[in-house]
C-alpha cells in the first residue's frame, strides 16, 4: 500500500488547480468574442489553439518526460501556463489572445504527459479513479472560479482591467504551485534506459498500443469526452444569449454553474466510485448527460437551460477519470508514459468539436451545437457496451 503525506497530497492538488487554467478557454473565447464582433466560426480559433498542440506534441513531450523525468516536466508546464497569463495584460488583441492560447495549449500538453504518470505512481492502484477524482475536485474549483471571476471583472472592472481580471489571480496561484513542487520531493522511476529514446521510436511505441482494442476505444472516448466538454464551456452562455435574451456578462453564470456542478460531482466521486464497477458509474454518468443535453436542445426558457447545464456538468466530470483508470491499469508501468502520451492526443477533440460547432452555431443556432455535443455523447454509450464490469 502506498502512502503519501498530507503535505504531498496539497502539493498535487495545487498542479490539478493549473490544470483547470485550461477552462478559461471557453469563457475568453466568448469575452473576445464580444469585445472584437466575431462570428461563432472565428470565436472557435482559440480553442483550437488551445488543443492543436494535443495532436502534435503529445508524443515529443513524452520523449523529454522520459529523458528529464516528471516532475520537472510539470514544473515547466506551469512556468509556460504563466507565461500565457501574461500575455493578455501586456496587450489586449486577437493575435496577443491567440499567442496566449497557444501557450495555454502547450502547457497543458506538458501537464497532461507528465502529471498523471506521476499520480499513479503515487496512489495505491484501487484507488487510481477515486485520487484523480478528488483532483479533478480540485481542478474543477479552478474552472468554476475563472467565469465567476471574469464576469465579476466585466461588470465592476469595466473601463480599466475588465474581465482580465481572471489573468493576474490565477498567475498568483501558479507561482505559488510552481514554488511548492519546487521543494517537494517525488519519487520516480530511473531516467536511464530512456536516455536514448528517439522520437520515432516513440511514435512507432505510443501508435502501436492503439493495436489494444481497450486503448483504440479509450483514445476515440477521450477525444469526444473532450470535445464534450470545451463544446460545454463555449455553447452554455451562448444558449442563454440566444433563447433568454441575456447579455453576456449575465449569462457568462452558466459557466460557472457547469463548473460548480462538476466540482459537487467530482467531491462526491471518491466516495461513491469505489462503491460500484467503473461500468455501471460511467453509465449513470452519460444517463445525467443525455438528459441534461436534451433540455438544452429543446429547452425554451431559463430554469430548462440551466437544469440542463447542471445535469451535464454533474455527469460528464467523472467520465475521464473512469476511461483513463480502465485504460491505464492494462498498461504496464514501463509503457504509461507512451500511453498517456496517447491519450493526450486524443484532446485534440478540443479543438475538432468547437471548430464544428462554430460552423453549426453560425447556420443552426446553439441547438445545431448541442446536436454534435449529443453525437459525442453517443459513441460514449457504445465504449460503455463494451467495457467489462470492473472495480473503479
Amino acid at each position: 500500500m502506498k502512502k503519501v503525506s498530507p503535505a504531498l497530497i496539497a502539493t498535487l492538488m495545487l498542479c490539478y488547480f493549473t490544470e483547470g487554467f485550461v477552462d478559461l478557454v471557453g469563457i475568453t473565447a466568448n469575452m473576445v468574442q464580444k469585445d472584437l464582433g466575431q462570428s461563432h466560426a472565428q470565436a472557435s480559433l482559440m480553442p483550437s489553439m488551445v488543443f492543436i498542440w494535443f495532436l502534435l506534441l503529445s508524443i515529443p513531450f513524452g520523449i523529454v518526460t522520459n529523458r528529464t523525468g516528471r516532475k520537472r516536466m510539470v514544473l515547466a508546464s506551469i512556468a509556460i501556463s504563466l507565461l500565457s497569463l501574461l500575455l493578455p495584460l501586456l496587450g489586449y488583441s486577437f493575435p496577443v489572445v491567440l499567442l496566449s492560447m497557444a501557450l495555454l495549449g502547450i502547457s497543458h500538453v506538458a501537464l497532461q504527459v507528465s502529471f498523471k504518470p506521476m499520480i499513479t505512481n503515487l496512489i495505491d492502484r484501487d484507488h487510481v479513479t477515486g485520487g484523480m477524482s478528488l483532483g479533478q475536485f480540485t481542478k474543477a474549483i479552478a474552472s468554476l472560479s475563472g467565469p465567476l471571476i471574469v464576469s465579476w471583472g466585466a461588470i465592476h472592472l469595466a473601463g480599466s482591467i475588465g474581465w482580465r481580471v481572471v489573468y493576474p489571480v490565477f498567475m498568483l496561484i501558479g507561482i505559488l504551485a510552481w514554488f511548492i513542487l519546487r521543494r517537494t520531493t517525488v519519487e520516480e522511476p530511473s531516467l536511464a534506459e530512456n536516455r536514448s529514446l528517439r522520437l520515432s521510436d516513440s511514435f512507432s511505441e505510443s501508435l502501436s498500443l492503439l493495436k489494444n482494442p481497450v486503448l483504440l476505444l479509450t483514445f476515440i472516448g477521450i477525444l469526444c469526452h473532450v470535445g464534450v466538454n470545451v463544446g460545454m464551456n463555449l455553447t452554455a452562455p451562448k444558449l442563454l444569449v440566444e433563447r433568454c435574451g441575456m447579455s453576456l456578462e449575465k449569462a457568462a453564470f452558466a459557466s460557472s454553474l457547469y463548473f460548480a456542478m462538476r466540482t459537487v460531482s467530482s467531491f462526491c466521486a471518491p466516495f461513491l466510485l469505489p462503491r460500484f464497477s467503473r461500468k455501471t458509474s460511467l453509465a449513470f454518468c452519460l444517463g445525467l448527460m443525455t438528459a441534461g443535453l436534451l433540455l438544452m436542445a429543446f429547452g425554451g426558457d431559463r430554469i430548462l437551460l440551466c437544469t440542463g447545464i447542471a445535469l451535464v456538468g454533474l455527469g460528464g466530470v467523472n467520465v475521464y477519470p473512469i476511461i483513463f483508470s480502465e485504460a491505464i491499469l492494462s498498461v504496464d508501468d514501463r509503457r504509461r508514459n507512451a500511453f498517456s502520451s496517447l491519450l493526450a492526443m486524443a484532446f485534440i477533440g478540443g479543438a475538432v468539436f468547437p471548430t464544428l460547432m462554430g460552423f453549426a452555431g453560425d447556420r443552426f443556432g446553439q441547438g445545431g451545437a448541442v446536436t454534435l455535443m449529443m453525437l459525442g455523447v453517443a459513441y460514449l454509450f457504445f465504449y460503455l457496451s463494451r467495457m467489462k464490469g470492473r472495480s473503479a
